[in-house]
């Protein structure tokens, strides 16, 4: 729907509703709206459709109309910001409010009126497969950032939604699993966040979570919803479920859901029953439509200026903060002997290698997925700093290779039609001979046969032929292969459901199950020009069908590499992850990189040592094989639309790198405080680990880890001096602690350093973590420059949890005020004592 046509249809809503309203509805208005509606229409009003609420047209009131998502704006192509974990390790809350604020207007642009984020669950899984799309795994910097998201997006009257309320920290069984979390950590690491959203940024709503809480869903979750959200943080917005998350009428009603999403599968009939009937009192419908009608009021939705629903989308101020964050994000992780920045003028050859080297990844998978307008490659972003400096300085260019080196198996090859063939009637084809079932087991005479050049289908949710149903069918493909330059060759095998693979008469992949999209791979060896028998069998029973036959020569394409590597004065590997690896619905495995790129990294360094490493992912890698010997690291995350961009401004030196781990890199996921509580069994998961979550953890065990949380480092280095802590001493509950301290610049380039504040507590009958982030201040100088900064804590800064006494209390004793560049590298130490 164009601008145009969203403005003639609110013209039409306030027509109507000017019957019973003149202007924007006043408490009291909206109290004698929600007087004048029928019990229909108030059931109406608190289920949706797709991405809408119903509207009640004959009062005038229309819908809200939401979007995903957290990185930028869906419902067709949108600017594409840096995924939610970038943006953390900005530590930039100017900027992530400005960003708030562009969502906001892309949102307008299209009609939108409510924006499905920011998302805010701490990460405790290190592989979780959504934790790209959240904050960290430190409570108080993800309440930064989600607070400074809430005010950009607000600002502009448009709604905020934090999610997924609450404790959905994997995707392992999200639908059903029972997450079991005592009250202190719930309070310390899983709330903060929302409570932050709710008081501090005014969300005007919350998604609830799909998973159970201690027993109850979250849709349903008295204690969540009505206890601590609307009661305790008196919370006047609305509370939204997740896609598909209720799974009650009257306890959702009764316990706090205020909007059913996408179907009214159970704010239906059965609802209208349950008021009928006494179950549910009419009131707590009555509460529902208050808020969401106080909300549609705020966002101006009964406005005539119907100007202030104009927005803006794809501006050149857009993609300029979009490169902005993409390289405040970036991560400077090693830098052995200075490597970088990059001196182009005494470098005369670079070759790019790896899998994500001329591909953008610039988000994970799911319903955040932005389509954008365009997006650079990092081989794109090379060369373009190659070409631009041959402009301006008429130098002669620095030659550039690019060898891929292996591929992630989510984007191989398919097997081409050369390489396949049947015998059709004597007469050989190529491609293979499919058999068409019109059931799940290749049972009976087949209801279609043909010839199909390549096995690379997605049917999604249609069928793959007019003789055939969209759902309940199987094929069993056969004929011949063969390669011609043989050697080891894997072939990969994607289905979704069921699939078997033979090779040479031998049954190699049995995976004849229902599942979502997956792939199995098997190495064959293959004599150059031998023709070898495959069959496939593949069968799908419902809901999206797809399947895959593709191969994989890694050793040609590691070849290339090397012979890349080794004519080259410079390597820069693009490896890391994809939106096929990280996505909504499932958690990876491990820690590890797929698909030979810890074998590439290492048979790169034997041919050429000045190698410089790339990640692209959403959370941590293990490096364990390579990590002693590559001299320089950068850990680029998902850096959106201006991905390549980014990468080429840090190598080269253009933008000083500035950003810092919000999330800890582990050695190993064995080492997490989360490994012996994962998955969980018996349709739950028990959260042993308490408060002990990321640094609280390593720091408090003397466990070693790859790199901190708050590690990040930079082409300048930075002097910190003169710490002072003021009162020395406490005795008022309300009196704030004034950090004063000075911090320089004592390098040649212009940089920025995040000082981060923790607090230590000496002696406590509670047990607590050693350290907690409790501060942090983002600042850039110049060589040469020095400024002074001072950060305040408040009394909840020092508190902690009694479960006891069910509020927040400080321990009198002495704290330490510990301040530095990351958790392990603390710089300066002050203390107070509250009496």
């Amino acid at each position: 729907m164009g601008i145009k046509q969203i403005s003639i249809c609110m013209t039409i809503h306030l027509v109507l509703f000017s019957s019973c309203l003149s202007y924007s509805p006043s408490r009291g208005n909206i109290e004698r709206l929600i007087s004048r509606m029928t019990l229909e229409e108030k059931t109406m009003l608190i289920a949706g459709k797709g991405m809408d609420t119903l509207p009640v047209p004959r009062l005038g009131i229309p819908s809200i109309k939401m979007t995903d998502g957290p990185a930028g704006v869906r419902f067709g192509s949108g600017t594409c910001f840096p995924s939610s974990i970038s943006l953390a390790a900005s530590w930039d809350m100017d900027l992530i409010q400005e960003i708030g604020k562009v969502l906001a207007r892309e949102a307008r642009y299209k009609g939108r009126n409510m924006l499905l984020g920011p998302c805010i669950n701490i990460h405790r899984v290190p592989f979780g497969g959504r934790n790209f799309e959240s904050f960290g795994e430190d409570p108080y910097l993800a309440s930064r950032m989600a607070v400074s998201y809430i005010k950009g997006v607000q600002g502009e009257k448009i709604i905020a939604t934090p999610k997924h309320f609450a404790c959905n920290n994997q995707e392992w069984e999200r639908s059903s699993i029972n997450t079991i979390v005592d009250e202190r950590a719930l309070r310390e690491i899983y709330l903060p966040a929302f409570e932050s959203s709710i008081k501090e940024g005014h969300a005007r709503a919350v998604m609830a979570a799909y998973n159970k809480v201690n027993g109850q869903y979250c849709t349903e979750n008295n204690y969540l919803l009505n206890e601590i959200l609307k009661k305790e943080w008196n919370f006047r917005g609305f509370v939204v479920s997740d896609w598909g998350a209720v799974h009650s009428t009257v306890a959702s009603a009764q316990n706090g859901l205020d909007i059913e999403m996408p179907d009214q599968n159970f704010f239906n009939q059965n609802l209208l029953k349950a008021v009928k009937n006494g179950e549910i009192q009419e009131k707590v419908i009555d509460n529902k439509v208050k808020r969401i009608l106080k909300a549609m009021s705020w966002a101006g939705l009964f406005e005539k200026d119907t100007q202030s629903f104009f927005g803006a989308i794809d501006t050149p101020e857009h993609r300029s903060i979009a490169l902005q964050a993409a390289r405040e994000g970036i991560v400077l992780l090693k830098n052995e002997n200075d490597l970088l920045p990059l001196d182009i003028t005494s470098i005369r050859s670079i070759a790019v290698i790896g899998p994500n080297a001329d591909k953008a990844r610039i988000g994970g998978g799911g319903s955040s997925e932005v389509t954008p307008f365009y997006s650079v490659t990092p081989l794109e972003g090379i060369t373009h700093i190659l070409d631009k400096t041959v402009q301006v300085r008429f130098a002669e260019r620095c030659k550039l290779r690019f060898a891929e080196g292996c591929k992630l198996d989510k984007e191989i090859d398919p097997v081409p039609s050369f390489a396949l063939s049947c015998n059709v009637n004597g007469v050989k084809s190529p491609g293979l001979l499919g058999e068409y079932f019109n059931n799940i087991c290749l049972s009976g005479t087949p209801d279609m046969i043909r010839v199909d050049k390549t096995i690379n289908f997605d049917w999604r949710d249609t069928s793959p032929a007019h003789a055939i149903g969209t759902d309940n069918f199987s094929v069993r493909w056969k004929g011949k292969i063969v390669s011609a330059s043989g050697g080891e060759i894997t072939l990969y095998l994607t289905n979704d459901d069921g699939a078997r693979l033979w090779f040479d008469n031998k049954l190699l992949t049995d995976d004849w199950q229902d599942h979502a999209a997956r792939t199995e791979k098997t190495t064959v060896s293959m004599t150059p020009g031998k023709e070898y028998d495959i069959c496939i069998e593949y069968y799908e029973r419902e809901g999206l069908a797809e399947s895959r036959l593709g191969w994989n020569n890694s050793g040609e394409l590691l070849e290339e590499a090397l012979n890349a590597a080794h004519s080259s004065d410079m390597v820069i590997i693009c490896a890391g992850l994809s939106s096929d690896y990280e996505s909504e619905g499932f958690d990876r495995s491990d820690m590890a990189l797929p698909d030979n790129q810890n074998s590439l990294i290492e048979c790169v360094f034997a041919e050429n040592k000045n190698v410089i490493v790339v990640l692209q992912s959403g959370t941590p890698v293990t490096m364990d094989n390579w990590i002693d010997k590559i001299p320089v690291i950068l850990q680029a995350w998902y850096p959106g639309q201006e991905c390549g961009t980014a990468i080429a401004d840090i190598l080269f030196g253009i933008y000083n790198p500035g950003g810092k781990l919000p999330v800890t890199f582990p050695m190993s996921w064995e080492t997490s405080s989360a490994y012996p509580n994962y998955p969980g069994n018996n349709g739950k998961v028990v959260y042993k680990e308490g408060i002990f979550v990321g640094y609280r953890y390593y720091d408090s065990n003397n466990t070693h880890v790859l790199f901190p949380f708050g590690h990040g480092l930079s082409y300048t280095t930075f002097e910190y001096k003169n710490i002072q802590v003021n009162p020395a001493k406490v005795s008022e509950h309300n009196t704030p602690v004034r950090v004063q301290l000075e911090i320089m610049n004592t390098g040649k380039y212009k940089g920025t350093e995040v000082v981060q504040l923790y607090i230590h507590d000496r002696k406590t009958h509670i047990k607590r973590p050693y350290k907690e982030l409790k501060g942090f201040d983002r600042i850039t100088l110049k060589p040469g420059e020095r400024r002074q900064i001072v950060m305040q804590l408040d009394r909840r800064a020092f508190a902690c949890y009694s479960v006891e006494l069910k509020e927040w209390i400080v321990e009198p004793g002495i704290f330490d005020i510990l301040v530095g560049g990351s958790s392990k590298d603390i710089r300066l130490i002050g203390s107070v004592i509250y009496e």
